[in-house]
């Protein structure tokens, strides 16, 4: 948006300098113009004069030596002719047919005053013409011509144009430098600032961005005020929310744990083994409620964190949770492998691949039908990580943990990762539906994505993409 300011400011004040300079260039040369007419003119009458005499008496000589000198000192051509438009004097050929020289050689025959030319620009070449009529006694006896370049003249006009381009310029780039800039850059100031803290709140979810509320225009200020009571409102809205969901959470918790006591000291007084069955569901079902508190209660914690990514070591999270896991998988007869190259490093929230491992691993081992898990780290075409080996964070890493189980159809992939989501297929299999939603939302807050995909040739794909980041730097001895 600065750019395009600067363009339509350069614009306007580009256009108010020339519409400024054209006149003043106009006008000096017309002056110079001017100036150059007035002396043929005055050369023209003198040789009127001069040419009077010897038409009448027939002697030329004089007048034909004036002419050879006027012609060496100023490079023009003169020329005498007659009334019958006959030359009788012309030290250089003079062509009375060119338009520009019959225009004007008829208007002096008529004896009519010369006509002073107009502007003369640096790329017109066409000479001045002057043609002054010979008269005695008011009578018409021929004209004299001056053919003269206007090299002079044209040079004063270039140079003039020249010095007005330079100064107008020099004006342009002092408006747009001094003044310009300055203000597009006091106007804009409040707008990129909105603009960033509108970037926090909506991809960084930092609903305690506020933004200055004195700087720039009073429209921009008013606008500024009224963001950082927009996001006033909804900070304490979700602060409301969170709170509502930890302390019934945390005050469930407590009459749960005296209910689950108390169904588990009922055993002893159900002697039907019917009751004993529902008891012992009664006590899983418990059980599971406390499970869905523990995810709302960590949900509603990972929701108020504040936490800033950092750097972490990919590969070795990795190896570490996959041997962490190997017991479990080894003790299901699930085979669990891992491809997981050296030095990869991402950006990510504290404890947000680790805790993002441990469900998507913990999913595989339940829903992936036995099946093999492979676990793998990768850098996908055009996130390679060659920026970030120049110290540069524009690559993008993949953790993926891929099973050849029955998978999740288009439509369940669809609403895959929901809070409190399901499959139909596995709601007798222990779970709350939390996990992965919680997966997802502190993935996200990192600024990562979680992607579920339909593995080949069977099974479900559950890909982590990852900010990559830069490479530690080397200590120097």
């Amino acid at each position: 948006m600065r750019r395009r300011l600067l363009v339509i400011v350069f614009a306007l004040v580009a256009g108010l300098i020339v519409a400024l300079s054209l006149p003043l260039v106009r006008a000096t040369a017309e002056r110079t113009v001017q100036r150059s007419f007035i002396g043929r003119v005055e050369d023209g009458a003198w040789f009127a004069d001069m040419a009077a005499t010897a038409l009448e008496s027939g002697r030329t000589g004089r007048l034909e030596a004036a002419a050879d000198r006027y012609t060496a000192l100023y490079d023009s051509r003169v020329a005498v002719v007659d009334a019958d438009s006959e030359i009788v004097v012309a030290p250089r050929p003079l062509d009375l047919k060119e338009p520009q020289v019959r225009s004007a050689l008829l208007r002096a025959l008529a004896d009519r005053p010369a006509q002073q030319p107009s502007v003369v620009w640096p790329w017109d070449d066409r000479p001045f013409v002057l043609a002054e009529p010979v008269k005695r006694d008011g009578r018409v006896l021929g004209a004299v011509l001056i053919v003269s370049p206007t090299d002079r003249a044209r040079s004063e006009v270039t140079d003039h144009v020249t010095l007005v381009g330079l100064g107008s310029l020099a004006a342009l780039a002092a408006v747009v430098i001094a003044v310009a800039a300055p203000v597009v850059r006091w106007v804009l100031r409040p707008v990129h600032e909105l603009d960033r803290a509108t970037h926090e709140v909506v991809a960084l979810g930092r609903l305690k961005t506020r933004v200055s509320e004195r700087a720039g225009a009073p429209e921009l200020r008013r606008l500024a005020n009224s963001f950082n009571a927009m996001a006033d409102s909804m900070h304490a809205s979700q602060e409301q929310q969170r709170a509502f969901v930890a302390q019934a959470s945390h005050q469930l918790r407590n009459p749960l744990t005296a209910l689950r006591l108390r169904v588990e000291n009922l055993e002893e007084f159900v002697n039907d083994p019917r009751g004993l069955h529902e008891l012992h569901f009664a006590v899983e079902e418990t059980d599971r409620f406390g499970e869905i508190l523990d995810g709302l209660l960590r949900m509603a914690r990972a929701e108020a964190s504040e936490a800033e990514r950092r750097p972490v070591d990919v590969t070795a999270v990795v190896v570490h949770r996959v041997d962490a896991w190997r017991t479990a998988y080894e003790a299901e007869g699930v085979p669990l492998t891992m491809r997981v190259p050296d030095g990869v490093r991402a950006l990510s929230l504290p404890d947000c691949l680790d805790h993002a491992l441990d469900t998507l691993l913990d999913n595989a081992l339940k829903f992936g039908d036995g099946t093999p898990v492979d676990v793998s780290v990768t850098r996908p075409p055009g996130g390679d990580g060659a920026g970030a080996q120049r110290g540069q964070d524009d690559g993008v890493v993949e953790v993926t943990v891929r099973d050849g189980g029955s998978g999740l159809t288009a439509e369940e992939l669809a609403q895959a990762g929901g809070r409190f989501w399901r499959s139909t297929r596995h709601q007798n299999v222990r779970g709350t539906g939390l996990g992965l939603a919680l997966t997802r939302m502190v993935v996200e807050a990192g600024g990562g994505e979680l992607r579920l995909a339909a593995a080949e040739p069977r099974g479900l794909a559950a890909t982590m993409r990852l900010p990559s980041a830069p490479p530690p730097p080397v200590a120097t001895p």
